[in-house]
């Protein structure tokens, strides 16, 4: 049984995580509960503790700060973030110092917490098997021949940070190869997935929590899932209050009807906005112009459609919704730096060196 400290200055959020989860079943049992981080770093002085459960903010000494100091005299015990949506930031620093999960104080009675700790149990199962873990000043890396350098790490957690790529299905695609091309660890995979959890729950207030990882292509499946579904749920959405849920309404109409005349205040209004505000909006979220988007992807659709076979180079600028050939044939070589033909033979050929590899 891997022995559980809970670390809370709010007394009725300690005794309900004591009693909401079955600990026996988790592979846990609790073997104590304090009101702030000195008092949990004088309680690892007396007790054997395995995880710490540590709200982020408290008196005296914060959660970050017990976790801080804590790990230079106990570098084998792991860590929960507890957190209200208000301390992303916070959750985000506690990921990076090596905690093993967050969760959302005000959505834990809606949160399967059995699964999140049956979950965190397996990994620090997992983390028991590895002898050669060692503690940095302010990263915990599992040193492995497969694994990331802990500023290649860095680097990586920090390009997928602001969701941007939520809105460019090239830009996923090129991040998710990248994952697979890197040399990531699962255990740096677990916690890349969390980060990007944690940030779309942060952005578009939508929970998708992050399984155990047995291999690697599971967490470009949780990707690949994970973007998709915030492409599902968007349609059910009636509440446009949140900006950057708007953006991605938007995103999804004018992929959509790539192959129709799309204007800006068509579009604006399907999001009850003024044409001059979304237009603001869509560039500051996106990264993109109105136009400059409609433009990108209808070129990806040419690009989709031309590697397909489904159209030939002389009908492909109609198919996407272009009158003007000419000026379709423009923008494809200046996004592409290739004609239509061209492309279709660079394609041609690396299909074929795939099939001979």
């Amino acid at each position: 049984m891997y022995k559980v400290l809970i670390i809370d200055d709010d007394k009725l959020a300690r005794k309900g995580l004591i009693s909401m989860v079955p600990w026996e079943k988790c592979g846990m049992t609790v073997v104590g509960d304090v009101a702030n981080g000195l008092l949990g770093l004088n309680f690892l002085k007396t007790q054997e503790v395995d995880l710490a459960v540590v709200d982020l903010s408290m008196p005296v000494l914060s959660g970050l700060d017990f976790i801080r100091e804590s790990r230079k005299t106990y570098p084998k015990l792991q860590y929960v973030a507890l957190s209200f949506h208000e301390d992303f930031e916070y959750v985000q620093s506690a990921l990076r110092l090596g905690a093993l999960d967050y969760i959302s104080k005000l959505r834990m009675e809606e949160e399967d917490c059995t699964e999140i700790f049956q979950r965190i149990g397996k990994i620090m199962g997992k983390t028991d098997e590895i002898s050669h873990a060692t503690i940095e000043a302010e990263e915990l890396t599992v040193i492995n021949p497969e694994g990331f350098e802990p500023e290649q790490f860095e680097k990586m957690l920090a390009s997928w940070q602001g969701c941007r790529w939520v809105y460019d299905e090239g830009l996923f695609i090129q991040k998710v190869d990248e994952v697979v091309k890197s040399p990531i660890s699962l255990r740096q995979m677990e916690r890349l997935l969390m980060l990007i959890s944690q940030e779309i729950e942060r952005v578009f207030q939508f929970t998708n929590r992050v399984p155990f990882l047995s291999k690697k292509s599971e967490g470009v499946d949780w990707l690949t899932g994970c973007y998709e579904n915030l492409y599902g749920i968007i349609d059910s959405i009636t509440d446009f209050s949140v900006l950057p849920v708007c953006m991605l309404y938007a995103v999804k109409y004018i992929k959509e009807h790539l192959t129709e005349r799309l204007k800006v205040e068509t579009v604006a209004q399907k999001v009850n906005m003024s044409r001059s505000y979304f237009s603001t909006s869509f560039k500051n979220v996106t990264g993109y112009t109105f136009n400059d988007f409609v433009r990108y992807e209808r070129v990806e659709l040419a690009k989709k459609l031309l590697q397909q076979r489904k159209v030939k180079p002389s009908e492909v600028a109609e198919a996407v919704g272009y009158e003007d050939s000419k000026y379709f044939s423009h923008i494809f070589l200046t996004q592409t730096g290739v004609n239509c033909s061209e492309y279709i033979k660079q394609m041609s050929s690396k299909l074929k060196k795939d099939e001979d590899y």
